[in-house]
């Protein structure tokens, strides 16, 4: 008989210990591959969403929460700059491009963003339905909104989906969906900046003259600016200069996000940690349940070698059971890390902004890494099973018998 099938018989004579084995496995592959799947599909979002974005400039206060509340739309600006401020910095001669962002309404949570036909062409978006706004009030909305062409809506003062201030005295109509980006512009309604900022230049009279000011500032305030500049040298300095003398701040959001980037490399560092006790503990058993295994199997394969099974059958023997019972174990792990993942991006709105769900359930090169980490390790648990069953004195094996 062949090693291969041998082994088959010997996992379906012990099922519960052969079981236990590909559970720790999987339990193993399916940590590591959701937590690099997500992982990798976050650093690539925050990449997409920060792409051709230099600079940042905004209300002084916290950088990441400029840079999250702008590039990611997952915290709420501390404020917004004069529209005075935007157009010195659009004639900066060291900016090449400045694109204005007006937050401050949603509609259902869907943030609305006053800014030009610049903002959506950073990521290169397209229209799947419909056509770019070209007059006020007119929306393009991301992917994920759920919203059609023609609809009408009416916008939320403040990013609380259940506020009551709603803007009922302008309706924003949809003229176009953009495609799916795997940005933050799929969870965005976009419209022309003076749209933003002819709502809030109608005050309501039944609003307190704190809120009628506040309303009255922001139809010639912007949140935030979005640059681009001339040269790496500016990108350097630009942002010290303006900080010293301008009544706002510039941010360089590639250094900062490194900085958080570094932060969070305790959390990772301790999942994959987690990983390995994981995969030692998977070892560990296979280890256990082949010796058991090999103890009780110790006269069968004597038998064995006297019908004419040479020693390296009876290792093959041993060493195909350990790669089996792993390798299903990795496989089984594989798909159900992609599953979980794939899960979590469905669930979470601040992860579907980033990550585009169906990446998660294609194969990557990480998945061949994790299915050899997972064949290895069942090789090197059933080494030692495996020598032993080769080495064992056949005539001492007989004269005790099978008890």
């Amino acid at each position: 008989m062949s090693p291969l099938f041998l082994s088959i018989a010997a996992i379906r004579n012990r099922p519960l210990h052969a079981g236990l084995c590909v559970a720790a496995t999987a339990a193993a592959i399916t940590l590591l591959t959701c937590l690099f799947l997500l992982s990798n599909g976050l650093a690539k979002g925050f990449d997409r969403s920060a792409q051709g974005v230099d600079l940042i400039a905004g209300v002084k206060a916290s950088p990441l929460q400029l840079i999250f509340s702008t590039l990611y739309g997952v915290d709420v600006p501390a404020g917004n700059i004069e529209m005075k401020d935007y157009e010195a910095l659009a004639k900066n001669r060291h900016i090449r491009k400045a694109i204005p962002l007006a937050l401050g309404d949603n509609y259902k949570g869907f943030r609305m963003v006053g800014t030009t036909a610049a903002y959506p062409a950073l990521y290169g978006a397209e229209t799947a339905e419909g056509r770019m706004f070209e007059s006020p009030f007119e929306t393009v909305v991301g992917a994920r909104t759920g919203l059609k062409i023609g609809e009408e809506f009416a916008v939320t003062h403040g990013f609380s989906a259940d506020g009551d201030d709603v803007h009922r005295a302008h309706l924003y109509k949809v003229t176009g969906i953009l495609k799916p980006t795997g940005t933050v512009l799929d969870r965005l309604l976009l419209t022309p900046l003076n749209s933003v900022q002819a709502l809030h230049s109608h005050v309501d009279a039944d609003d307190s003259p704190e809120e009628q000011a506040e309303e009255a500032a922001l139809a010639h305030q912007v949140t935030a600016v979005l640059l681009q500049v001339r040269s790496r040298t500016d990108l350097f300095n630009l942002p010290r200069q303006l900080n010293a003398a301008a009544p706002f701040m510039v941010v360089r959001p590639s250094y900062e996000m490194a900085r958080f980037s570094r932060s969070l490399g305790l959390g990772k560092t301790l999942t994959l940690v987690l990983g390995a006790g994981f995969f030692i503990l998977a070892g560990l058993i296979l280890l256990s349940t082949l010796a058991s295994s090999l103890s009780l199997r110790r006269y069968d394969l004597a038998i064995l070698r006297v019908l004419g099974a040479s020693r390296g059958n009876l290792f093959l023997t041993v060493l195909c059971e350990g790669v089996l019972l792993s390798g299903i174990g990795a496989i089984i792990g594989l798909l159900i890390g992609h599953a979980l993942a794939f899960t979590a991006v469905t669930q979470f709105d601040f992860l579907r902004g980033l990550i585009l769900p169906s990446s998660m359930l294609y194969p990557t090169v990480d998945d061949l890494a994790f299915l050899a980490l997972g064949i290895g390790s069942g090789i090197l648990a059933s080494l030692i099973p495996a020598i032993s069953s080769a080495k064992a004195d056949i005539a001492d094996i007989l004269a005790q018998g099978r008890g």
